[in-house]
């Protein structure tokens, strides 16, 4: 059994797990990758809806705790952008998540998004 070659693996920019830190990159690369598939487009950008358990689901060598850490780590910085009034009811506790690309760290330098795969 070869571990490192039977699965497609995550791969993560050096420059932007220095600039955020370890865990904040490697949940923004996944909710990146969420994005590109996503069908839910609310206001013009394309949301990811999950509860906590669910990114536990896709995450699973996380902790509860560590997956809201990174989420409110994310939040407090600005790259990541959450709402929860697209839910229809207001006992939903679900949370909608998109990437803030105007960070500065996702734009070249002429200013154009810049966001690879």
């Amino acid at each position: 059994m070869y571990l490192l070659l039977d699965e497609p693996s995550f791969r993560l920019q050096t420059t932007l797990v220095m600039e955020i830190g370890f865990n904040e990159a490697f949940l923004l690369q996944h909710l990146h990758y969420r994005s590109l598939i996503s069908k839910n487009e609310r206001d013009g950008y394309k949301w990811v809806y999950k509860t906590y358990e669910d990114w536990k689901e896709e995450i699973p060598f996380w902790s509860l705790n560590k997956i809201r850490r990174t989420i409110y780590s994310l939040e407090s910085q600005g790259y990541l952008i959450s709402n929860s009034s697209y839910n229809k009811m207001k006992i939903d506790r679900t949370k909608w998540y998109r990437v803030d690309y105007t960070k500065p760290i996702f734009l070249s330098q002429n200013g154009t998004l810049d966001v690879s795969d």
